[in-house]
């Protein structure tokens, strides 16, 4: 019966139905009771909304429903945390507290076969929704069932039943009987049937045989006058009894020990059979732990052994990784040297050279390429063996990356007469490493193009729920079928023509294949011979993977991408003839003897390279003036002694790198903000990223053109004059904001001294002058006079800046700064200042100034809320001077801590600021010596911290802010 149908039974029925006895309840109640106190139980009537008290519980003439007892024993077995409190309580029915005086009359004149049949008999009159009966019954053994009209929720009354009728045997001091249950009709049987065994006592027939025998001997002593009657027979009598009643316990103590002495022989059998086990036990563990010691002394020589061979071929793989760096580097220098060489000589006009010059020009160029993807290939496939790969996903859609893919191919595919398609739709994006996706495409359509001497080459594209399939079908000489399953392993060929006259290395269908694979994607390909091939491409559609430090994702997807030399379409397919490529914009052909003029930039050339190093130069000093360094340190040391406008910079070079050269510059005040490019033949985004992130304005890869360093050396340039006029424009709006607190202070004083001057000149002129209204005037307008000459030599002092440190009191700078923006002040603004610390700091005051007023007219527009408050503390840090300037405003997103010193990022609204504050203050406080931090919550407020040193030191110089201000003139345009 389900849980609905009990609650309807429940309904149907009143607790108090006449269902059960409440005798079988009392078990219940008087257990617990006895178990756990009548005040825990007292407390459960109390938490438990029963609708029977427990005093109509203990009234033996009441019954209850069926449910009610049910949820009365849920309750208890709950309440008392003991899953057998019902067995237990149960056994806990015959005893003289619950059966009374009938307990001692059972004791005395009934046996066991005659309380299990009386209990059946009258079992209809304390259970009427059930009925026993005994199916067998023996010495020692019965066999009951019972059968219920209403099937129980559960089997907390049948271990009741159990427990009742297994106590039977305790009224004779007997041990419980064992009870099973074979069948349950909580379970689904039909009825309940139990199994009952128990131990019968011996009948005790010596003491009435005793009794017996010593009445008659009494009577017969009495009869011949051996005694009164009365003591006669009561004394035989009792002597009768206590004969009999040890002659019964005898025969008990014989019996028992009969039984423990089987016991005994049964434990005894029990022990040889458990030392025997024991035995075998022992003898099997000592030979497991001998083939146990065996095995472990192989498995840690082996595990030595692949320890070490682990190690040999981590070892292996480190030293190849640097070999293979090392090697990238040193085929990368003159492969550097002869591109740049050819990019100059064929960007040069038409006129230079003849057309013959010019087709070996671009054919050594082609085929300088064609190295140098070669290159390229082979340290990718080495990267992805050693797993150092990571991908930087980004959402491509696939449809206009191949529209823009093909272009440089289709002219190669008219030149070979052979028909390039690109057919069907995809609007998916895909989440790819682009740079990757690219080389993989351009490898499979180079490969078509390549093997397809006539007729056309397909790419095909379309989508369905999961995938972007991508498919690259060519009619060129096709595969052999023993081919097809070696193409996509590294250095296979699959060359079917037997001559080898379509070349090729074997590695860029493994590198194609491991780079999809990568991306969590595939690649198939059917073919067959003379007829073509088509290679099936599948791009997983979602989202990317998440790995640590991974660049986020542009918003929108990426549709086309700058095609560089990466994609020379020529030289991938290794094309015998030549290739017209119409040359780009020519730089300005200059006689090589030309040097830039005095004005021009001061450029730091730092290159470990003799012929790189002389080829740059001839590259740059028709436009810069130079300066030359042969590696990290000696480019340090001029770039911290001549102060050059740009710096540009080799990676690897002796004695200092260009990385550790880029920390000691960024770490120097001097130097902090020079422009430094880095070169490098290393050209994974890991490098790009570590260079980046070290403080390098722009990193150009080898090879590179010509025209792309000195348009990047000239881009830097103009985004340090902008910087500096940002700058100074910054400084300028900090000036305005001084001068308009300026004017309205002076108001007051200038308006008293104009208001004097009438009654002064009244009391001059007029006929009876007025000499105490004339002195008391020009009291008045010499202190307001006093006022303004204050004021500007404040302003004076707030704006000026210095070439060497001087002594500022923090307290007087931090109120002057106060001040100053003091007309900004609501009149339900508070400005606190606790000043601790009173030693002054080195420094220039017109720059601390600049910072102060900048950190404070922050912290006011920030502090817009009715009860705001603006706190300036200043305290004493071991060797510095801490200054907080705190604020309960709105504080500052998480998102953007980390950016607020970016030059150019401002949190206020479009139009509300230039976003160079806080990146001046930086700058400011890093060259005095000190740093700055802000700590925020968002909605809570904003601490700014600027530390300063305390150090006195007059003759310290100060670096200028930026630089000298003045707008650079270049020579070239690009």
């Amino acid at each position: 019966m389900n849980e609905s149908e009990v609650v309807r039974g429940d309904r149907a029925h009143p607790d108090n139905a006449p269902e059960v006895s409440v005798r079988t309840t009392s078990t219940l109640l008087l257990y617990f009771e006895r178990r756990y106190g009548s005040a825990r139980l007292a407390d459960v009537f109390r938490r438990h909304p029963f609708s029977l008290s427990l005093d109509y519980l203990r009234t033996a003439t009441n019954f209850i429903s069926l449910p009610f007892l049910e949820k009365l024993a849920d309750v208890l077995v709950a309440e008392s945390g003991d899953p057998q409190f019902m067995r237990k309580a149960g056994l806990f029915m015959a005893g003289p507290e619950t059966l009374g005086f009938a307990y001692y009359m059972v004791r005395a004149f009934g046996s066991l076969e005659i309380c299990f049949r009386k209990t059946v008999e009258l079992s209809s009159s304390f259970n009427r929704v059930g009925q026993f009966e005994i199916e067998e019954l023996a010495r020692e053994r019965l066999v009951l069932s019972y059968r219920s009209s209403t099937r129980e929720r559960h089997r907390h009354i049948c271990e009741l039943r159990m427990g009742q009728f297994a106590s039977f045997p305790t009224i004779w001091g007997l041990p419980p009987a064992e009870v099973t249950e074979s069948q349950c009709h909580v379970l689904g049987a039909d009825v309940c049937r139990y199994h009952l065994r128990w131990t019968d006592p011996l009948p005790m027939w010596g003491r009435y045989i005793g009794l017996l025998l010593g009445s008659v001997s009494g009577v017969g002593a009495s009869i011949l006058g051996l005694g009164h009657p009365a003591f006669s027979v009561t004394a035989l009598a009792l002597a009768g009894v206590s004969l009999g009643s040890w002659l019964d316990l005898r025969r008990e103590m014989r019996r028992k020990d009969e039984a423990l002495n089987e016991q005994t022989h049964g434990m005894m059998g029990s022990l040889e059979e458990l030392q025997q086990r024991y035995d075998e036990m022992f003898r099997i563990n000592v030979a497991l732990e001998d083939r146990v010691a065996a095995r472990t002394r192989e498995l840690t020589e082996s595990n030595a052994r692949l320890e070490a061979a682990l190690a040999k071929q981590k070892e292996l793989d480190r030293l190849k990784s640097e070999f293979f760096d090392n090697v990238s580097h040193e085929l990368r220098t003159p492969l550097t040297l002869i591109l740049l060489t050819l990019d100059s000589l064929l960007q040069r006009g038409p006129e230079v050279f003849a057309p013959p010059v010019r087709q070996h020009l671009e054919t050594m160029n082609r085929s300088a390429s064609r190295l140098l993807r070669l290159i390229n290939n082979l340290l990718d496939l080495t990267k992805l063996e050693a797993g150092k790969t990571k991908l930087r996903h980004e959402p491509l859609e696939i449809e206009g990356f191949l529209s823009s893919l093909l272009v440089p191919f289709e002219v190669l595919a008219d030149k070979k007469g052979v028909a390039l398609e690109l057919e069907g739709h995809a609007s998916t994006p895909v989440q790819v490493d682009v740079a990757r996706i690219e080389s993989v495409f351009q490898n499979l359509i180079s490969n078509a193009l390549k093997f397809t001497l006539q007729g056309r080459v397909t790419v095909r594209l379309h989508e369905d729920d999961t995938w972007v399939h991508v498919e690259v079908i060519d009619t060129g000489v096709g595969i052999a079928a023993q081919d097809l399953a070696v193409i996509f392993d590294r250095f296979a060929q699959a060359d079917s023509s037997g001559t080898r006259r379509f070349g090729g290395t074997g590695i860029g269908l493994a590198l194609v294949k491991e780079t999809l694979e990568l991306h969590r994607g595939g690649i198939d390909v059917s073919s067959e011979l003379g007829k073509g091939s088509n290679f099936h491409v599948r791009l997983r559609k979602g989202p990317a993977p998440v790995r640590e430090a991974e660049p986020e994702p542009p918003p929108e997807p990426v549709l086309l991408r700058p095609l560089g030399r990466s994609i020379d379409a020529a030289s991938m397919l290794e094309a015998e003839g030549t290739v017209t490529v119409t040359a780009v914009e020519a730089l300005p052909v200059l006689p090589p003897e030309v040097e830039a003029g005095p004005d021009a930039p001061r450029v730091l050339l730092v290159e470990d390279e003799p012929e790189i190093r002389s080829f740059l130069r001839q590259v740059l000093k028709p436009y810069y003036r130079l300066l030359e360094a042969s590696n990290g340190e000696e480019g340090l040391s001029l770039a911290q002694k001549e102060r050059p406008d740009l710096i540009v910079s080799d990676v690897m070079m002796p004695v200092m790198s260009g990385l550790q050269m880029l920390a000691a510059l960024r770490a120097s005040p001097e130097t902090v903000d020079t422009p430094l490019i880095l070169l490098t033949a290393r050209q994974e985004v890991e490098a790009k990223v570590e260079g980046l992130t070290m403080g390098a304005n722009d990193y150009l890869a080898k090879p590179f053109s010509p025209r792309e360093m000195l348009a990047r050396i000239e881009a830097q340039l103009r985004l340090r004059d902008a910087a500096v006029r940002a700058a100074e424009n910054e400084r300028l709006a900090a000036t305005g904001l001084l001068t308009s607190g300026f004017a309205h202070e002076v108001r007051n004083p200038l308006n008293g001294l104009m208001n004097a001057l009438m009654p002064l000149r009244e009391s001059l002129t007029s006929g009876t002058p007025d000499i105490g209204m004339a002195v008391a005037m020009l009291e008045l307008i010499e202190e307001c006079g006093q006022r303004i000459r204050h004021l500007a030599e404040g302003l004076l002092s707030f704006v000026r800046t210095g070439t060497k440190a001087m002594a500022v009191d923090l307290g007087a700078s931090l109120d002057a700064s106060v001040q100053a923006l003091s007309w900004r002040l609501s009149p339900d603004l508070k400005v606190e200042r606790d000043y601790q610390c009173a030693e002054p700091v080195w420094s220039d005051p017109g720059s601390l100034n600049q910072v102060w007023v900048n950190l404070l007219d922050n912290a006011v527009r920030a502090v817009s809320k009715e009860g705001g408050c603006v706190r300036v503390v200043t305290a004493r840090e071991g060797s510095d001077a801490v200054v907080s300037i705190i604020d309960n405003g709105v504080g500052i997103k998480p998102e953007n801590l980390d950016r607020v010193f970016q030059p150019f990022f401002s949190t206020r609204d479009a139009g509300e600021g230039t976003g160079l504050g806080l990146a001046l203050c930086q700058r400011i406080v890093l060259q005095q010596g000190g740093r700055i931090r802000i700590f925020s919550e968002y909605g809570k407020g904003t601490r700014v911290e600027v530390r300063l040193p305390l150090e006195a030191d007059p003759d310290r110089l100060l670096p200028p802010l930026l630089s000298d201000g003045r707008v650079r003139q270049h020579h070239w345009n690009t």
